[in-house]
């Protein structure tokens, strides 16, 4: 097997791609068209603040090419506010709102709070949600900051109810974490796609071009990502501009890295 790559970005509007990434003169309703005439999928962070309104999922999809795919949040309401407590009515509310995305849905992030803690009532909260609310037709991926949560009743329940565990690298995950969590993945996957978050761990100035060095990053990902394309189906991965300073050029460098073709460049795209 080997697993197809969608790499993309955490969103498409940043302002300081204008130049760097799209072409001088780009206006933000033309943003996404010319993003994903780049790459094949996109993290949508916006539905983490709410159930997006039905004209902006129909927006995506008629701006989007066919083969492209959104990848989004759960919005803060379920993970955040009520820790999957009685969220079960908003959840159901929030997938058939995005439904309509149909071929073009990618996977479901689930990420949550940093000090949500692996305590018992917790467990119980979390464990309960996942069994009955996810939905066969959708891929979902969880996303937990702390790393206590990583042990082998984690990876049993994931594999028992067909999820992802997200594997990260940032403020609240660093490389040993996320090389534990792929050998887990590959060794028995829970699922037959995997999700990948490059996020960083402080927030930039600027966002037009590379300003961190992550050589030695880029190393241990290409292997972690050569690992589990043999395990599983479809990678989902995604850089935060925080990640490196300019998100567009971590994905080219860990698609070359990986021996993909680099997407057609567009703007002035300005490299470290």
């Amino acid at each position: 097997m080997s697993g197809r790559l969608w790499f993309g970005t955490s969103g498409w509007t940043t302002k300081d791609w204008i130049g760097p990434f799209y072409p001088p003169g780009t206006k933000t309703a033309e943003m996404l068209a010319r993003y994903a005439a780049v790459f094949p999928s996109v993290e949508v962070d916006a539905t983490y603040y709410g159930i997006p309104r039905q004209a902006s999922v129909e927006a995506w999809r008629s701006r989007s090419p066919d083969g492209f795919r959104f990848s989004l949040k759960v919005p803060s309401t379920v993970t955040h506010d009520r820790r999957f407590v009685n969220a079960d009515g908003y959840f159901a509310a929030f997938l058939e709102r995005i439904r309509p995305l149909g071929d073009k849905m990618g996977a479901i992030l689930i990420q949550c709070p940093p000090d949500f803690a692996p305590a018992r009532d917790s467990r119980a909260a979390l464990f309960g949600f996942l069994e009955t609310e996810l939905r066969a037709d959708f891929c979902f991926a969880l996303e937990l900051r702390d790393p206590r949560w990583y042990d082998e009743a984690l990876f049993g329940h994931a594999r028992a109810n067909g999820f992802t565990l997200a594997v990260t690298e940032g403020s609240h995950s660093d490389l040993t974490l996320a090389a534990h969590i792929v050998s887990e993945l590959v060794r028995d996957p829970p699922a037959q796609h995997a999700y990948i978050r490059w996020l960083g761990d402080q927030t930039l100035p600027v966002y037009d071009r590379v300003q961190l060095d992550r050589s030695g990053s880029h190393d241990a990902w290409e292997r972690m990502i050569r690992s589990l394309r043999t395990a599983c189906s479809d990678i989902y991965a995604y850089a935060s501009n925080d990640y490196e300073g300019f998100a567009p050029a971590t994905l080219r460098t860990m698609l070359a890295r990986l021996g993909e073709p680099a997407p057609p460049e567009t703007g002035e795209m300005k490299l470290l």
